[in-house]
């Protein structure tokens, strides 16, 4: 009942596998995010603007979703060998950087509207979004 909801979750070398993804696009590099962050005004606010509005499937309070960008971010939370968790309260999408051996990522949380930036360890599996090259 995941996937149906929330799609594929990854693991990042999965996500960097080449032709996972249709020719002109690719998993956006850590320096690419903050370009949609930035245009919907800045990180502390983009969250909420990239989120999907309401209850169908954000836990409350969903802190500032409108989803007004039209992004529709989903709490697709993350899985590991042990199974899925914290879908519902958060959505972590890859990017393409690495550091070291962990790799960079976007989240999500369903009690703010701020668009987090941390590294996670790669075996995990999280959600990934394209853009055009």
């Amino acid at each position: 009942t995941n996937f149906a909801t929330f799609g594929v979750l990854f693991n990042w070398l999965g996500v960097m596998t080449e032709g996972i993804f249709p020719s002109g696009w690719h998993i956006p590099s850590d320096g690419e995010f903050p370009e949609l962050s930035y245009f919907l005004g800045g990180e502390g606010v983009a969250g909420g603007k990239m989120k999907e509005a309401g209850y169908d499937h954000w836990n409350f309070p969903n802190t500032g979703a409108t989803n007004s960008s039209g992004w529709t971010g989903l709490p697709g939370g993350y899985r590991n060998s042990g199974g899925f968790y914290v879908y519902g309260y958060y959505g972590y999408w890859w990017s393409a950087s690495e550091s070291g051996s962990y790799s960079w990522y976007r989240g999500l949380n369903y009690s703010n509207d701020v668009v987090d930036r941390t590294f996670y360890k790669r075996i995990y599996d999280l959600s990934a979004r394209c853009v055009r090259e």
